[in-house]
């Protein structure tokens, strides 16, 4: 009975230890959020805390972020966690606003990073946390994959909170099944003409709507979701001028990346048609390309374990399957041998993510961050 009484006080004092911790730095975090590539703020508040822990940030230099290491041995095991914040119009002014939480996701891995700060001496094979810029725009895991910073780990975890209709609190998910997205710019070159003389010329914005129609016409395999849709137009000016050209965008989604290949596909050959038959090019510029998820088995199955060991089979349901991008499936396209899942945060958000008055339950970064301990020991125990 002394045993567990000890034992019991002593995961008192670990749970009580990382509840501050995740506080003041989810609070620093949330209160300073900053758009991608410009998180200098965050990139240098991170580095602070890790400077005081003894651990040795390595910058990445060309833009913010860092990669940070514990433990004696090379590192065989990773964390990521993303550090910007989306840009939404608040009270009609463009704000920086922590409303995918990543400031959450920042607070889970920097605690997870100073508790095994505390540990370091009895670990071999070291654990690598990156600090990554960028996400939302869809491009910071690429240029960070470039650098070589996973090139020799086993196993990288993510972290990321879920919609309320995804995962509610207090589930979690072993891993994240993202889609593939890409953004296109496109642009419609003919010559405006007179409003009284509409046949003397081609009108832009019906052949934006001709591809609009295209687009929710393109048929690919009915198992795989997919989306395609027109999300921005610009043409005209003038009410007597008939707009010869025109700017659009247009969101491609797909939950595989062969199924995302035969959307764009389709859309070059449609757009090529329209030109053909109207004379008036089209061109499309390919954007902020995003693969699907890539889940290793392996990395799946130690979140799984995790889960269970901190919080019960209960807290345990499937992999979560979502329309959504992320771009930490870069990483696994840099290391095809890398073991990589991201672990699903049920934690109650509200009204959801992207929303600019997103709130979650704060208790649940804390249940997080002891999955992410518990998954870290166990693909250290595998790998030594």
């Amino acid at each position: 009975m002394a045993v567990s009484t000890e034992m019991n006080q002593s995961l008192s004092l670990v749970a009580r230890a990382r509840r501050a911790r995740l506080a003041r730095i989810w609070k620093y975090l949330n209160r300073h959020p900053e758009a991608s590539m410009r998180e200098l703020k965050t990139h240098d508040f991170l580095m602070v805390i890790m400077q005081e822990a003894g651990l040795q940030p390595q910058v990445f230099g060309g833009f913010p972020g860092f990669v940070v290491d514990v433990g004696k041995g090379e590192p065989r095991v990773g964390l990521r966690a993303d550090m910007d914040a989306l840009i939404q119009n608040i009270d009609g002014v463009p704000t920086a606003v922590h409303s995918c939480g990543h400031d959450a996701n920042m607070a889970i891995v920097a605690t997870v990073m100073l508790e095994l700060s505390e540990i370091s001496d009895s670990i071999g094979t070291g654990v690598r946390a990156i600090f990554q810029p960028s996400e939302e725009a869809g491009n910071g895991a690429e240029l960070v994959a470039e650098l070589g910073v996973v090139d020799n780990l086993d196993y990288l975890f993510g972290v990321h909170l879920r919609p309320g209709d995804e995962l509610r609190s207090p589930y979690f998910s072993p891993a994240i099944a993202h889609g593939a997205c890409l953004f296109v710019e496109g642009s419609i070159r003919g010559q405006d003409h007179h409003g009284a003389r509409p046949h003397t010329g081609v009108n832009a914005i019906d052949v934006a709507l001709e591809i609009s129609n295209e687009l929710h016409r393109m048929k690919i395999d009915p198992l795989t979701p997919t989306s395609a849709k027109l999300t921005m137009l610009k043409a005209g000016g003038a009410l007597n001028v008939i707009p010869g050209s025109a700017q659009f965008g247009i969101d491609l989604r797909a939950q595989t990346n062969e199924s995302m290949e035969a959307l764009k596909q389709r859309l070059i050959s449609f757009c090529g048609q329209i030109t053909s038959r109207l004379a008036v090019p089209i061109e499309l510029d390919f954007q902020d390309a995003v693969p699907a998820a890539s889940v290793g088995l392996e990395a799946e199955r130690i979140l799984a374990g995790a889960i269970e060991s901190q919080h019960g089979m209960n807290s345990l349901v499937p992999r979560t399957v979502t329309s959504g991008s992320d771009d930490f499936h870069f990483y696994s396209v840099r290391n095809e041998r890398l073991q990589a899942a991201m672990l699903g945060v049920g934690a109650n958000v509200h009204p959801g993510l992207h929303h600019p008055e997103m709130t979650f339950e704060f208790a649940a970064l804390e249940r997080a961050a002891a999955v992410m301990v518990e998954a870290c020991m166990q693909a250290l125990i595998l790998k030594e």
